[in-house]
């Protein structure tokens, strides 16, 4: 093998390291949602969009705004004040139903790892054997 081939052979397992490692971190990301309580996690997503909605909403003042009807922006705020009910009913409810206690570090800190050794166990006698 040349040189140049042992070169090419080089780089080549480099980026094939590379995309590795970048699949593994991905799968690591993936694999950390299933240990973080989804309902608190939605909770606080749905929070910040309540709060982008209100900032949108506080942004314009509808004594200035022109209410034409070649005007299409008074119709998509209005979208999204008779959406709020409906968002507010669903964050109250999530609060409530996931036990939501307001500080965001500790609600989505994952409540168990998942490890081989932690699905063995909720296995049981099962592992390893066939049925």
């Amino acid at each position: 093998m040349s040189e140049l081939e042992q070169e090419q052979e080089k780089a080549n397992l480099e980026k094939t390291i590379a995309l590795l490692k970048n699949k593994i971190a991905s799968q690591e990301v993936l694999l950390s949602l299933y240990e973080v309580d989804g309902s608190r996690n939605l909770f606080y997503a749905l929070n910040r969009k309540s709060n982008e909605m209100a900032l949108l909403l506080n942004k314009y003042n509808l004594t200035d705004m022109d209410l034409s009807a070649s005007n299409k922006e008074f119709e998509r705020l209005k979208g999204i004040w008779d959406n709020s009910t409906n968002l507010a009913t669903a964050l109250k409810s999530l609060e409530q139903t996931s036990g939501v206690i307001g500080d965001k570090e500790k609600d989505l800190q994952p409540r168990f790892r998942i490890s081989p050794e932690s699905i063995a166990d909720e296995v049981g006698e099962l592992a390893g054997k066939k049925q």
